[in-house]
């Protein structure tokens, strides 16, 4: 898979994703470093990339439809160590079927994964 790694993803998650085999951009290696949330997203649709991040504000899903990029993880794993987070992440990763990610919205806690899609209004 193809990820755009928001800064505050932890780079441990970000070096154990790259070791699977994804494509990963990390944010702070680029010149977009400090860009905002509404940019990432920007360079997520325009890159074809699903958003991995740790801000809550990407469940925000009229803000950013997670349909318009290839989907948005947020890890939601507060109050842990930097390595007690990254297990987490990777059972938890691990689980998924990747190519069911696109246009999803996925949180990943300390007690598993919700997912969730944005609801089609028919006219």
């Amino acid at each position: 898979m193809r990820f755009l790694a928001d800064e505050n993803v932890y780079v441990p998650i970000i070096q154990y994703l790259r070791s699977m085999g994804h494509e990963v951009v990390d944010i702070r290696e680029t010149s977009y470093s400090g860009a905002s949330d509404e940019k990432i997203f920007k360079i997520a649709i325009e890159e074809k990339r699903t958003i991995l991040t740790m801000d809550k504000d990407f469940v925000r899903m009229l803000r950013f439809p997670p349909d318009r990029c290839l989907g948005i993880i947020v890890v939601k794993i507060y109050k842990m160590s930097v390595d007690e987070t990254t297990e987490v992440f990777k059972r938890y990763f691990e689980s998924l079927d990747c190519d069911e990610i696109p246009g999803k919205l996925l949180i990943i806690t300390k007690d598993g994964v919700r997912s969730r899609t944005p609801k089609k209004i028919g006219l």
